[in-house]
């Protein structure tokens, strides 16, 4: 068994970003879109797949996190580029009762609310995701 900082990091983001979106769902009451399932979908069990891999020392994990990670990670991509308008929205968006994918909710609020325009939740997202690839694919020394 080989204790690796990394691997709990990675764990720890993950968990961040799991609470993160039940709290703005949950407590704040923000929908969640299509995109936003899918990116919940590859996050949720890196949570709970990191967090085991980190307590055994199981660096094996990383076969089957970095794909699920790059997966969240093409989807948070192509949901901010919706919003910053380099691609057009796609359908499965603007389906019928669905949630627009280009809503941007207020994240924060007080002093730091100027930050909505730029850290929003799908930028939240990538940024979790990147960290996670990130922290997984740094090789030992």
């Amino acid at each position: 068994m080989t204790r690796d900082n990394r691997l709990y990091l990675a764990w720890v983001v993950a968990l961040v970003a799991t609470l993160g979106s039940l709290y703005f769902s949950e407590v704040r009451g923000f929908a969640p879109c299509v995109l936003c399932w899918y990116q919940r979908v590859a996050m949720y069990p890196l949570a709970l797949l990191l967090g085991i891999a980190a307590l055994r020392g199981d660096l094996g994990i990383r076969g089957y996190a970095l794909p699920l990670a790059g997966i969240g990670w093409l989807i948070a991509l192509i949901q901010n580029l919706e919003d910053w308008g380099v691609i057009p929205v796609l359908r499965v968006c603007s389906a019928n009762n669905a949630v627009p994918c280009d809503v941007h909710w207020p994240v924060w609020g007080g002093a730091l609310a100027g930050l909505n325009s730029v850290l929003t939740i799908p930028v939240l997202a990538m940024i979790a995701f990147t960290l996670i690839i990130g922290l997984l694919s740094w090789r030992r020394g």
